[in-house]
């Protein structure tokens, strides 16, 4: 079993890096090499900000869940672990700006709740481990993360429209709509599954059977 979820657990990190390689090749790379669209252009200073940051935090965000680096080389993974903090905090702040000046109207409520969790939840990480409360950090930092992998998400996602899902949608804005707030919030619901609802159930489930053994 354990050989199975370390395989889980590398491709699904391959995955993400993957992800982010690509979001950062085709959304930071050509800023940096001289594309702008008009809301770069409008907009350099936030734009360029929730760039440094999201980058840092993207960068050094998968160093923290390693759990050879942490019991290895624990200040390298406490210096990262700030580098993280402030790229989520700059592009957690920078969001909630750009936010409010998005080209799709609709769209600016679930970048804004957005922006929020990911100051909000890393806050959280950051105000537990100073108090010494290592297992409620390391799953703010875990929903940190998926708040700021959101950001890619969003950008990814909208390669692949959800008609699966919900059929074809004629508004273009909708359409956008749906696959922000779909790829913002879904991540994060899944990542609470993960770590709240099945541990507590699959609990429940053991405590039953040890019941019923003893019971016997």
């Amino acid at each position: 079993m354990k050989t199975i979820e370390r395989l889980l657990i590398f491709v699904s990190w391959t995955v993400i890096v993957g992800l982010s390689i690509y979001f950062f090749l085709e959304n930071v790379a050509v800023y940096l090499t001289g594309f702008k669209s008009t809301n770069y252009t409008n907009n350099p200073f936030w734009v360029g900000l929730h760039l440094i940051g999201g980058t840092l935090a993207l960068l050094f965000g998968p160093i923290q869940f390693s759990t050879w680096i942490r019991n290895k080389y624990l200040t390298f993974h406490k210096l990262t672990g700030k580098i993280y903090i402030v790229g989520a905090f700059v592009a957690g702040l920078s969001a909630l700006r750009l936010s409010l000046l998005s080209s799709c109207a609709p769209c600016r409520v679930s970048l804004f709740i957005l922006a929020v969790l990911v100051i909000a939840t890393t806050f959280s990480a950051w105000w537990l481990v100073k108090n010494k409360n290592v297992t409620a950090h390391r799953q703010f930092m875990t929903r940190s993360y998926i708040c700021v992998f959101s950001f890619v998400a969003v950008r990814v996602g909208s390669l692949f429209p959800l008609d699966f899902l919900f059929g074809q949608i004629d508004d273009p804005t909708f359409d956008r709509t749906v696959n922000e707030y779909f790829f913002s919030f879904v991540p994060l619901i899944l990542g609470e599954i993960g770590m709240v609802w099945w541990p507590t159930l699959n609990n429940i489930r053991v405590k039953i059977k040890v019941g019923e053994t003893a019971n016997r």
